[in-house]
């Protein structure tokens, strides 16, 4: 396993990528950024430099007009993966401080929108839908949570003044929402073990009633499911957080998936 790192023990290419992140949003919106705030596993102390995710949640002032969107997307995805994936979302102030679940996005991008938002630079014809609608979104529930937990600012106002609490009750609404359909499958293939992770992220929440990051989730999962199912989460574990393999037949993932999704259920 790779060493976990928090913010403060980040490599400077990251940091540097993070503060580039937060620059963009600047210089396109000016006075009516309020805050850009660190949320995910950096957050929790529990960063892999070789396989997360840098996460990060904006607030605004006020809705954003579509070519903004998109000036702020290319320079985003022009820093993408240099070095690790970027997510983000924005919502309004008055959103974020009086937050209902599922809430509404102004703006969102991460590496599964990527294409979608280059075809739009070269058609302003394309549909793009986060470009072209705000939404609600019930993952940003969850951020605003953790936020308020273990949120790092990045620039602009203080979390309490920013957010809203989130209660027990509708964050678990918001990470157990559509649950049924939850596919390890999802997203891009290099995503198949940190979606094992997050499945049994969702059900340890439930059991222990608090946030644990993707590792000891992990490790929390490894001794929850039945014995015989032990190997899949312990897989998943050396993928994500070691650069090992994760390749498993269907049916074995499909054991695990129902196995959890039941117990989340119960």
């Amino acid at each position: 396993m790779k060493d976990l790192l928090g913010y403060k023990d980040l490599p400077a290419d990251i940091t540097g990528q993070i503060a580039e992140a937060v620059e963009i949003w600047k210089k396109h919106m000016g006075n009516e950024l309020v805050g850009v705030y660190l949320h995910g596993s950096v957050s929790l102390h529990a960063f892999c430099p070789d396989s997360g995710d840098i996460d990060l949640l904006v607030v605004v002032r006020d809705s954003i007009a579509a070519g903004k969107k998109l000036d702020i997307a290319r320079e985003i995805i022009a820093i993408d993966g240099k070095p690790r994936p970027l997510e983000m979302s924005a919502i309004r102030l008055e959103d974020a401080r009086n937050w209902v679940d599922h809430g509404n996005c102004v703006f969102h991008y991460s590496d599964f929108w990527t294409e979608k938002y280059r075809k739009r630079f070269i058609d302003p014809n394309e549909e793009v839908y986060v470009v072209d609608h705000e939404f609600p979104d019930a993952d940003v529930t969850s951020y605003i949570r953790l936020i308020k937990e273990r949120g790092i600012i990045l620039f602009g106002q203080a979390i309490d003044e920013v957010f809203s609490d989130i209660s027990d009750e509708d964050f678990w609404n918001a990470i157990s929402s559509g649950i049924d359909d939850y596919r390890f499958e999802n997203y891009n293939e290099r995503y198949l073990a940190s979606n094992v992770l997050i499945l049994g992220r969702i059900l340890s929440f439930k059991v222990e009633r608090r946030i644990l990051s993707k590792y000891e989730a992990g490790l929390w999962m490894i001794g929850y499911v039945p014995s015989e199912l032990k190997y899949l989460p312990e897989a998943a574990m050396k993928a994500w957080f070691g650069g090992g393999d994760f390749s498993f037949p269907k049916e074995e993932l499909e054991s695990l998936r129902i196995f959890l999704i039941n117990e989340i259920k119960r």
